[in-house]
């Protein structure tokens, strides 16, 4: 409990002593005739600190001594938007881009039309983000999902891959690189793509059912029964899995199995009907 205590009462030390430093400088600014740097710092530590009016006053400042520098109007950018207002972020995004262009600037432009469903224009500033910087954040996750929206699988693929080769515990980045391969019909690779999201999401249905479809594809039946019942064990048992896993069976020569089957299916559309 002292342990506890004696960290929360650090913590809140520190938050002080940064407003503090804040305010001093502040009053140091305006003693004297402040350069941009030094209003632009003030600014940054508020931020930091999640003062976030007192941030944007003082970059807003910065801006007022010297309006010719890209990175005051980021800044102030970020702050609008983690106040979400992306309306004036957007605009300080843009005027950043105009004085000079960063991957960075494009980005954030491209997060916010991602947001606003203009998908097209998000596109359009992800990749030009991507010709300056390869590996910048979430890009090409973003940039994914739109290429594999607008049915460009192979690019859609490319970003996932791109992506998990920088952030490699994101699960929905490795299914849907699975989904954008098997829609381009590279089996083996969606198979290994799924197999490295149930790593971090081992308890999804779902996955199993998309394996079950392109070892179908495969013609590849014992891996197509496998995955079908893990989607069984795994509580969705509806009838129709019990009727296309039976199909398998037989086809495979397994009358008994495909009797069974049979059985539990027909006994669950009668529990059905009966609620």
């Amino acid at each position: 409990m002292y342990k506890c205590f004696t960290q929360a009462f650090l913590t809140n030390l520190k938050k002080l002593f940064g407003f503090v430093c804040i305010a001093l400088s502040a009053i140091t600014l305006s003693a004297q005739s402040p350069t941009p740097n030094e209003v632009f710092k003030t600014a940054f530590a508020a931020h930091q600190l999640g003062n976030f009016e007192l941030a944007i006053k003082n970059f807003t400042l910065a801006i007022s001594i010297d309006p010719a520098r890209n990175y005051f109007y980021y800044n102030r950018g970020m702050t609008y938007k983690a106040m979400s207002n992306n309306e004036l972020a957007l605009k300080d995004f843009q005027r950043s881009n105009e004085l000079k262009q960063t991957a960075e600037s494009f980005y954030q432009i491209g997060i916010i039309k991602y947001i606003k469903g203009d998908l097209d224009g998000a596109r359009a500033e992800f990749e030009n983000a991507k010709m300056i910087r390869e590996d910048l954040e979430n890009m090409n996750f973003y940039l994914g999902m739109i290429y594999y929206r607008n049915n460009r699988f192979e690019d859609a693929a490319k970003c996932f891959y791109d992506f998990t080769n920088h952030v490699k515990t994101n699960a929905d980045a490795y299914y849907y690189r699975g989904l954008a391969q098997a829609k381009s019909a590279h089996y083996p690779e969606a198979i290994e793509s799924f197999k490295f999201a149930m790593m971090y999401k081992n308890n999804d249905w779902k996955l199993f059912y998309k394996m079950y479809e392109i070892y179908l594809a495969m013609n590849d039946k014992p891996n197509a029964i496998y995955s079908l019942s893990m989607v069984i064990e795994m509580g969705e048992g509806k009838p129709d899995y019990y009727e296309e896993r039976a199909r398998l069976y037989a086809d495979s020569g397994d009358l008994f199995r495909a009797e069974l089957d049979l059985k539990s299916a027909k006994e669950l559309k009668a529990a059905l009907a009966s609620k």
